[in-house]
């Protein structure tokens, strides 16, 4: 499991911006480039880079790595000395934007829906589509599991409802890509934690598994007796998958949440309350904290009019906390989810 962040050597004031930007453990921090993080915390390029070399201490314990002296500095700046060093073991953009390229991407036939997530989901991040029964959900997971398979990726189906039964998926797929489907279903939190436990064994013996779909994901939850279990259980899902290197996607349903005017949680006999439906799987009526570290995220919602009109909303992307994306209409034809044009 990734360690949390407060066991390394960083301030409270670091550690306070970190979890703001929703870093809270160790992995949550691989990968990421000193100018990108000090661009996101509004840090300075040696803070970042002290904050990497922390990070990097723990990932890999050798003394080559983990100790970097600044006593030889010639001109007495340390921070040089130390961001120099933190540079070579996390490279800068340039370097970032090449290894980007080598990795697979899951992307639809669809390059509108594309773009909504960054011109298609690399591994490391999620996906999370939310929205009531009947509002296209699998049908827009399928747009990407087809583009994972057509990249020439498996992909791990994990049912969570048996709503993704395998007739579904055959006749949404070709005949030749059934093949690099595989499909597990589990019944409950517990089957779904003893199956996670198992995940990164089976990922080893499945090599090509690149892309991990959740269906129904909340139903695993359902059932859990009360909210301080859920929460522990949904930290101990995020911090399996931060440390696999792989796509996940997963479709939630939404619940009723009370909340004050200022945001804050609320109850039935707060005076002023209003009832929001938010996904099921935030902790928090905030709608920040979930399954998957908000940085890597992307977040579609889904929901239909009274007249039928199928419309969906961007509401995360990574790096941000708001994508301030209009609400897009679509439609679903012969299984198949089509943005109508603007």
């Amino acid at each position: 499991m990734s360690k949390p962040l407060s066991l390394l050597p960083l301030s409270s004031n670091i550690l306070l911006i970190l979890n703001k930007a929703g870093y809270t453990t160790v992995g949550d921090l691989k990968g990421s480039t000193v100018d990108d993080l000090a661009a996101e915390l509004k840090v300075p390029m040696s803070e970042a880079a002290k904050i990497l070399q922390s990070v990097e201490s723990r990932l890999v314990a050798t003394p080559s790595t983990t100790t970097i002296h600044t006593e030889s500095s010639t001109n007495g700046n340390e921070d040089t000395v130390e961001t120099a060093a933190a540079l070579k073991l996390f490279p800068a953009s340039q370097s970032a934007a090449a290894m980007l390229a080598n990795l697979k991407i899951a992307k639809t036939p669809d390059e509108a829906l594309n773009n909504l997530v960054g011109g298609g989901l690399r591994k490391g991040t999620c996906l999370e589509i939310a929205g009531p029964p009947g509002s296209g959900k699998g049908s827009l997971a399928l747009e990407f599991i087809r583009g994972a398979v057509d990249e020439d990726m498996d992909v791990l189906i994990v049912d969570c409802q048996n709503s993704m039964h395998p007739s579904r998926i055959v006749d949404a797929l070709d005949e030749n890509a059934k093949h690099s489907i595989h499909r597990v279903c589990t019944n409950g939190y517990a089957e779904f934690f003893s199956f996670l436990n198992q995940l990164p064994s089976y990922l080893s013996s499945h090599p090509k598994i690149s892309l991990v779909f959740f269906s129904v994901l909340s139903n695993a939850f359902q059932l859990i007796p009360n909210h301080t279990i859920k929460s522990r259980l949904l930290n101990l899902l995020k911090a399996k998958l931060t440390t696999l290197n792989i796509i996940s996607i997963a479709t939630v349903q939404l619940s009723t949440k009370l909340q004050n005017p200022d945001g804050s949680a609320a109850n039935f006999d707060t005076a002023g309350a209003k009832a929001i439906m938010l996904p099921s799987l935030n902790v928090g009526n905030d709608g920040e904290s979930g399954w998957f570290p908000l940085q890597r995220s992307y977040r579609i919602l889904l929901w239909r009019e009274a007249d039928g009109m199928r419309y969906l909303r961007v509401t995360a992307v990574p790096m941000s906390k708001n994508s301030n994306a209009k609400s897009l209409s679509f439609t679903i034809d012969d299984g198949r989810v089509r943005l109508s044009p603007v």
